[in-house]
């Protein structure tokens, strides 16, 4: 991909909300605005900017805020998810937390307890209850992480059936935790299984 009539801007650090490389970008465009003050003197103010990463050629706009979007996307990806659905779902929690959807962002890692549970065996239909029970009683759960389990379904929960909104810090959160629980059910063992080879 080729943009055309690009210019220097101030370099910025940031991490790319396409590709999740951290970069540091000095091509892009920016919009300003005409201001107008006394004796008809003129000057202008950058009410955004779009950089372009370097690595996936792909534009990122920066709001008269700093405001990123898209947002880079948080936490990282598991590797060896051997169910597409549970890979995919958590993709989409890790996308949802960078466009600033945080009340989607911990839904998603509520839902991704069903679907670990049923990808490692559990029937279809349970209670959501008998999903992280399955999850325990199984062992898919490490030691002293059933309190991590219980928060994600505690917030999951208030996003599912309460009016209120998550903020920031509970997506975070939430995906941490996800992440520490996918690491556990299907990172480890596929490094483990790999190294063997």
């Amino acid at each position: 991909m080729k943009w055309n009539n690009i210019t220097e801007l101030n370099s910025k650090d940031y991490k790319c909300g396409h590709c999740g490389k951290d970069i540091a970008s000095k091509e892009g465009y920016k919009a300003t605005t005409e201001n107008y003050g006394r004796m008809s003197s003129q000057s202008y103010s950058i009410d955004g900017q779009i950089y372009i990463c370097h690595f996936c050629e792909k534009p990122t706009f920066f709001d008269y805020n700093d405001e990123q979007f898209p947002g880079a996307i948080f936490g990282n990806s598991v590797n060896y998810i051997s169910d597409d659905l549970v890979s995919n779902l958590f993709e989409e929690a890790r996308r949802c937390h960078s466009v600033n959807a945080f009340t989607s962002s911990v839904m998603c890692c509520r839902k991704l307890l069903m679907n670990i549970s049923v990808s490692e065996g559990a029937k279809e239909g349970l209670s959501f209850q008998g999903y992280i029970d399955y999850l325990d009683n199984n062992g898919y759960v490490p030691p002293n992480g059933k309190t991590w389990v219980d928060n994600i379904r505690k917030l999951g929960n208030t996003a599912n059936h309460k009016i209120e909104t998550q903020n920031e810090n509970n997506s975070k959160l939430i995906l941490n935790f996800t992440s520490m629980l996918l690491k556990f059910i299907y990172e480890m063992p596929g490094l483990l299984e790999n190294s063997a080879e």
